[in-house]
């Protein structure tokens, strides 16, 4: 068995922990390794190098995770999954993860990325994130992989999960996967910037779903309804909150196979 690893958050971690450590309140990372401090015609891999070099112990302490990951989920090899370009929710809901625009790039992020390519085996693909990739490959070959990450998002992908922060494994079945599927199609997730029904909380939630039966599909589009929404508006949430699955990935054109309810 495998260990898929979304190393989107791993490499986040280890990039904003070596920022806090550096106190970039205070510093201007860019006057650290300026021109003047690495010499004059000083150029951009120059600067990585010297990056790299204050970075070591980020790098290590990334590599450390992983092996840590490898021996804990008794796993025999890493499969470190990342985000592609484009996304393709971003044609879906414009406003997806728009609250993340702007935010600069942790200055480390790029290097682990890169180190991380060259130590490590390593999966994307163009118009996925990062969990996407994992929920495609787990639901693919079930069984095979063990997922770590610590986002409650992938909780809609059946099989085994270990969550690296709280140290702990659980195994979910699809009955509970598609159940926290439609939930966040219903909260929405304010992180990620889709808001899903309005009005609706975790207990308004719960009470939709709980009552629903088999398919709760038609109790989601009422719900929205009685909010002044259409059953479109549901299926845009639902599109940008489903994490694919391999029935949600066209293998031969490399793309996404946008989501939609069960026919009746």
């Amino acid at each position: 068995m495998d260990l898929l690893i979304d190393a989107d958050i791993l490499a986040c971690q280890f990039a904003y922990a070596y920022e806090a450590r550096r106190d970039l309140d205070r510093w201007d990372v860019h006057a650290v390794f300026d021109a003047d401090a690495l010499g004059a015609g000083a150029d951009d891999d120059a600067a990585d190098d010297a990056l790299r070099d204050d970075g070591k112990w980020a790098i290590a302490g990334f590599d450390s995770s992983v092996a840590r990951m490898l021996r804990k989920t008794g796993t025999d090899r890493a499969v470190l999954c990342f985000t592609g370009s484009e996304n393709f929710r971003y044609s879906i809901l414009p406003t997806y993860k728009s609250n993340r625009r702007g935010v600069p790039r942790p200055v480390l992020l790029d290097v682990l990325i890169e180190h991380a390519r060259q130590a490590w085996d390593c999966k994307s693909q163009d118009s996925l994130e990062a969990d996407d990739v994992m929920g495609i490959m787990a639901t693919k070959s079930p069984g095979s992989y063990v997922m770590a990450s610590t986002d409650k998002d992938l909780k809609q992908i059946p099989g085994a999960h270990y969550n690296w922060r709280k140290d702990c494994m659980e195994q979910v079945a699809t009955s509970d996967a598609d159940y926290w599927f439609y939930f966040q199609v219903l909260t929405g997730d304010s992180s990620d910037g889709y808001s899903g029904c309005p009005g609706v909380g975790v207990r308004r939630a719960t009470t939709v779903l709980d009552g629903a039966g088999h398919d709760p599909w038609m109790s989601i589009v009422a719900a929205f309804e009685s909010r002044g929404l259409s059953e479109e508006d549901a299926l845009v949430q639902a599109r940008v909150a489903r994490i694919l699955r391999c029935c949600d990935f066209n293998f031969s054109l490399r793309e996404p196979i946008l989501w939609r309810p069960s026919p009746d």
